[in-house]
């Protein structure tokens, strides 16, 4: 006759295989969807630091730095006001406009307004994902009024 225990740790031992493989398949997903991150989720100080250097470069005449796409430097030169652009107009103000798309599948973008002393302004969206920041688009913001520019 066979003994009990026996019989269970060969059950126990004939699955463990497939639970392993399920699990081990499970975090190579999560792992290639994003769900599970390998570095820390970006800050909104990180957004505006990298705005900061957008501008700095964009005001000494040069390109947008690493912009995913030239039509993005081609949006921003249409969109940007001549204030903005310009390094003679004094210091620009940069604020955070949140997510580019809230509840949306894109928690790592979001827009940073730009704003020069007149009050005219331009919205750079900016992607941080995996410790990487790129623009990954331009926005028209409305003008702020005289009396209300900071």
């Amino acid at each position: 006759m066979r003994d009990p225990a026996d019989r269970s740790f060969r059950w126990r031992r004939r699955l463990a295989y497939p639970i392993l493989t399920l699990t081990v398949a499970g975090v190579v997903y999560w792992y290639s969807q994003g769900t599970i991150a390998t570095t820390r989720p970006a800050s909104e100080a990180d957004y505006l630091a990298f705005a900061r250097e957008v501008m700095v470069e964009v005001r000494e005449g040069r390109a947008i730095p690493k912009a995913i796409d030239p039509l993005v430097e081609t949006a921003f030169r249409a969109m940007a006001p001549a204030s903005v652009r310009d390094a003679a107009a004094g210091e620009l103000a940069f604020e955070d406009g949140g997510f580019a798309e809230p509840g949306g599948g894109t928690p790592h973008i979001r827009t940073v307004v730009v704003r020069a002393p007149d009050g005219a302004g331009v919205g750079l969206s900016i992607s941080i994902l995996g410790g990487r920041p790129e623009v990954v688009g331009v926005s028209r913001v409305d003008p702020l009024a005289k009396e209300a520019t900071p």
